[in-house]
C-alpha cells in the first residue's frame, strides 16, 4: 500500500539536498535511511545516557565519602586547636 505524504517544497528541497539523496533513490528510501539513523542515534542516546547516570551516581558517592572526609578533618583539627591552647594554658612551651 502506498500512502502520499504531502511536504512542503522548502521540506522537498531540504530532504534531496541531504547526502543521502543520492541520484535514482526514491522518497521512500531516503524516509527509511532517516528513520534507520533516527532509531540508531535514539539507541546511542539512550546507551550513552545510561553510562553517564551511571558514572554520576559513582560521583555522587565519592563526593558524599569526600565531604565525610573534609568534615572528619576539620573536627581533628579543630580538636587539635584546643588542646594547643589548653597546652599553651598550662604553660608548655612548643
Amino acid at each position: 500500500m502506498e500512502t502520499t505524504i504531502k511536504t512542503s517544497k522548502e521540506t522537498k528541497e531540504r530532504i534531496l539536498s541531504l547526502d543521502l539523496a543520492e541520484k535514482g533513490k526514491s522518497f521512500d528510501m531516503i524516509v527509511n535511511d532517516l528513520i534507520t539513523f533516527y532509531q540508531s542515534s535514539k539507541k546511542k542516546y539512550l546507551k550513552d545516557s545510561k553510562k553517564w547516570n551511571q558514572s554520576f551516581k559513582v560521583h555522587q558517592k565519592a563526593m558524599a565519602e569526600y565531604q565525610k572526609e573534609v568534615q572528619k578533618h576539620k573536627n581533628e583539627k579543630e580538636i587539635w586547636e584546643k588542646l594547643l591552647l589548653w597546652a599553651k594554658s598550662k604553660g608548655f612551651k612548643l
